[in-house]
């Protein structure tokens, strides 16, 4: 668990941030590469992209020697969110599929 921001009343950490389907591992901005490399090399399991990818990721970034959080938004971001739309998250889809993830 990374703390984000820290006062003395509260500590913000990336769990308190990521989307449902953003898997633990991803931390930094290499982390979401990885996980869009491997979501694009299974997105054929699904109908619609929109359906396969989370509308946002965040990750810790060190800038100037601090940590901030960085964001990748989707085209759907703000529009769309298939967890919320009931959709299957598709880390349990690539793995009934076989994928160890």
């Amino acid at each position: 668990m990374s703390t984000i921001a820290n006062n003395e009343n509260y500590a913000l950490t990336l769990e308190d941030l990521r989307h449902p389907w953003q898997p633990d591992w991803i931390l930094t901005k290499d982390d979401v590469q990885v996980f869009l490399n491997l979501m694009d090399h299974y997105k054929y399991l699904v109908e619609d992209e929109k359906d396969w990818y989370p509308p946002y990721l965040v990750f810790i970034e060190s800038f100037n020697g601090k940590q901030m959080i960085g964001t990748i938004r989707s085209k759907w971001f703000m529009k769309y969110d298939p967890f919320l739309a009931g959709k299957d998250n598709p880390i349990y889809i690539l793995r009934i599929n076989g994928v160890k993830v």
